[in-house]
Formats: structure tokens, C-alpha cells, sequence
């Protein structure tokens, strides 16, 4: 076996290592969330459990350069559905290919959750639509990442920041990002970033 044989062997075993410890701290915080008694740290534990899965899906998908962020977007699609609690709540993808930087597809992991996961828990009621996320290039090393629901939107106006809007202004900042978020009615988030 050649040297670089082995390494890619052993880097192979740390990614999925990795993974598992990640899957392993994603349950354990679930688990916690689903014995707690106040409300609100119920939410919070869960909010991070979904956080470090999310984080932890990212392994399975490292590749030379990075991660393929397509491949990843495709395994998380079926779970966001399935987590919300949405009966016929539908994730669509339109994704083309992006081998993001470790730590822009960090980053892009954790504000695609967490846009995806606002949507379904606020944009439907028990009706339920599609949930449509995008994903292409905008340019030179730029692309565009749309999350973009058919639910019943909110006012801008008269609803203040919550932690997760702020949370992906944030992140966005990181990837030298613009976000944007419209209602009209439904919901429209939009982020331009460098990859």
C-alpha cells in the first residue's frame, strides 16, 4: 500500500469517525430535549441537536477541494421534511454541483438549516406546500442560495428579528454573503456568496 494509499485510507476513517461522533452528539442532545420539562429549553436542545446533525451530514461528503454541498443538500432534504412535523410539507431542490471550502460549507450547512427549518416550523399550517431550495452559480465564484416557501409569509414591518434571522446574518458575513428575505405573501430568503 502506498503512502498516499494510506493516507487517503486514514483521512477516510477520521471523516467517517467524525460523522459518528457528530450523529452521536445530535442524539444525545435530542434525547435531553425530548426529557426537559420547560418549553423553551425543549426547543433550544432540539434546535442544537438539529444543528450538530446538520454538521455532522457535511462528513459523508468531503471530497478533494472540500464538500460537495449538492450531495449534501440532496441527503438533507428528506430529513428536513420529515423533522418538522409538517404532513405534506415538500422539499424541492434545484441544486448544481458547488465543492465548497470546509469552513463555507460549514457555515452554508448551518444557514440552510436553519432557513429551511424556519420555513417549515412557520410557513404552513396543516395544508402543508413545497418548500423550494436553490442553489446555482451568480457569477464569477459567487453563488446564489434561494429558500423559498408557498406558505402564508409574515409582515416585516411589524415582526422583530428573531434569533435565527440573526443568526444567518451572521453566518452570512462569513461567506462575504448578502442576504436578503421577502414576503409577498409566501417568503423568499436569498444569499449571494463567494465560494
Amino acid at each position: 500500500m502506498s503512502d498516499e494509499t494510506r493516507h487517503d485510507a486514514h483521512a477516510a476513517e477520521v471523516r467517517h469517525r467524525t460523522a459518528n461522533t457528530l450523529q452521536l452528539i445530535s442524539a444525545l442532545a435530542r434525547m435531553r430535549g425530548q426529557r426537559a420539562g420547560d418549553p423553551e429549553t425543549r426547543r433550544q436542545l432540539v434546535w442544537m441537536a438539529d444543528a450538530v446533525g446538520a454538521l455532522g451530514a457535511l462528513e459523508r461528503h468531503r471530497c478533494e477541494g472540500g464538500v460537495d454541498f449538492r450531495a449534501y443538500l440532496h441527503e438533507m432534504a428528506p430529513v428536513w421534511s420529515r423533522r418538522r412535523g409538517v404532513q405534506s410539507a415538500e422539499v424541492v431542490l434545484s441544486v448544481e454541483t458547488l465543492i465548497a471550502p470546509d469552513q463555507t460549507a460549514s457555515t452554508l450547512a448551518l444557514i440552510v438549516h436553519e432557513l429551511t427549518s424556519n420555513a417549515l416550523a412557520h410557513a404552513y399550517d396543516d395544508a402543508g406546500g413545497v418548500l423550494r431550495v436553490s442553489l446555482a452559480p451568480a457569477g464569477e465564484r459567487r453563488y446564489e442560495l434561494i429558500v423559498k416557501d408557498d406558505g402564508k409569509g409574515f409582515d416585516p414591518s411589524t415582526c422583530r428579528e428573531r434569533f435565527g434571522l440573526w443568526f444567518v446574518r451572521s453566518l452570512a458575513a462569513q461567506v462575504r454573503g448578502e442576504f436578503e428575505l421577502s414576503s409577498q405573501p409566501s417568503v423568499t430568503a436569498r444569499l449571494l456568496f463567494a465560494a
